[in-house]
């Protein structure tokens, strides 16, 4: 599995209860994890291959979470490391 980090999410999401989902995103670092920022990128459409392209990172929600608030820190698998 790949390993993960946290970051501060910049804006508020909604998730399904009883549902992991994965958001495209977009990883800025910080001087620590508390410091960093992730941005979701594109809609919730699996069809929608332009915002991957796009995304270097993936922001974990998990199943009992229906509501992320922004500034919240969230887990991050960020693709553009290698592991």
């Amino acid at each position: 599995m790949r390993p993960s980090t946290t970051a501060r999410i910049t804006q508020a999401v909604r998730s399904p209860a009883g549902r992991r989902q994965f958001l495209r995103a977009s990883y800025a670092a910080g001087s620590s994890d508390a410091q960093a920022t992730v941005t979701p990128i594109g809609g919730h459409g699996s069809h929608l291959l332009g915002s991957l392209a796009l995304a270097d990172s993936l922001v974990v929600i998990g199943e009992d979470v229906t509501e992320v608030p922004e500034g919240a820190l969230v887990e991050v698998l960020r693709l553009d490391v290698a592991f």
